[in-house]
């Protein structure tokens, strides 16, 4: 479990991007001098420590609740040094305090500032972008595309179903219109993995592995099928992977420029695997697909056939 964008949205907007610790107060995010996004330099501290032996670790939380906002407070690094170097001075009731004090100071001192529309617009964002990553397996990205574009392909079982959701989730998303490319790069996103989840499951029947795992496969499909009208569906299925691929890249570069500069920031871009070229023992391709500005401008108009 990793703190959802969601939490961390509301952890800053309701702290107003300041430390918590009432004799600080530090702006924590600065303008950069390079680019035109803001640098962060706070820090999302936990109150009941992430694991069980760190400070104020021993608690009866659970991993999602100990990653959730009522467990967090924003502080700069310096004061996130002090409480956990000095747990006796600073226990889970008194940085509770301190968190409800802050954000009251916020409503109270920068009243004028305090948007709730804008909290409102940034709640509909990060809950999308959460939606994205559990829903469309962002995480294992490499790994079901390779699965998808294997001789046999296979999904796993749960695939189409959260595709949909998150096709469904879009769909009945009231986009508040701020965040123009994040809110295309979003239905893009969507509407190719819902032609992807079509084009696959033309062909694909549920089956069992050995220890009962269900999973989607075209097994039955390559036993009845002349070769060639396999091989031709295997080839119909890799262009929306390859297209979802470049739809996830842009909106992975959407959201660490206008949301957060750290998403996916490790992991990297998203890469499609292709292994099969139609001789089973090449080795696959590893490709890192990207649209060019102009289908950036086009999208997701120019997908209105998918729909």
């Amino acid at each position: 479990m990793t703190i959802s964008q969601r939490d961390i949205k509301l952890l800053w907007g309701r702290a107003a991007s300041r430390c918590a610790f009432p004799s600080c107060r530090l702006q924590l995010t600065q303008d950069s001098e390079t680019t035109s996004s803001s640098i962060l330099i706070g820090e999302q501290a936990h109150i009941v420590a992430k694991e069980s032996n760190g400070p104020r670790g021993n608690s009866l939380l659970t991993p999602d609740e100990r990653d959730s906002y009522d467990n967090l407070i924003l502080l700069c690094p310096t004061h996130h040094t002090i409480i956990d170097k000095n747990v006796e001075d600073f226990p889970i009731e008194k940085l509770h305090a301190l968190k409800t004090n802050h954000e009251l100071w916020v409503r109270q001192t920068l009243s004028q500032t305090w948007d709730l529309n804008q909290q409102a617009r940034d709640i509909i964002y990060t809950s999308l972008i959460d939606s994205a990553v559990e829903n469309c397996h962002l995480l294992l990205w490499k790994q079901w595309t390779l699965d998808t574009l294997r001789p046999i392909p296979r999904w796993p079982y749960e695939l189409p179903e959260h595709f949909l959701e998150f096709r469904l989730k879009v769909i009945s998303t009231d986009f508040p219109g701020t965040l123009t490319e994040l809110e295309r790069s979003v239905k893009t996103l969507s509407m190719l993995l819902d032609k992807a989840t079509r084009v696959f499951q033309k062909h694909c029947n549920i089956a069992k592995d050995n220890d009962g795992n269900l999973f989607y496969d075209a097994d039955q499909f390559y036993q009845i099928s002349e070769s060639q009208e396999f091989n031709d569906w295997v080839e119909e299925c890799y262009q929306p992977i390859i297209d979802s691929t470049k739809a996830a890249n842009w909106f992975r570069e959407v959201v660490r420029r206008d949301i957060n500069p750290m998403f996916f920031a490790a992991e990297g871009k998203f890469i499609a695997t292709y292994p099969f070229t139609g001789d089973i023992g090449l080795s696959p391709s590893y490709l890192v697909p990207v649209y060019t500005q102009e289908e950036k401008d086009s999208l997701p108009d120019s997908l209105s056939e998918y729909e």
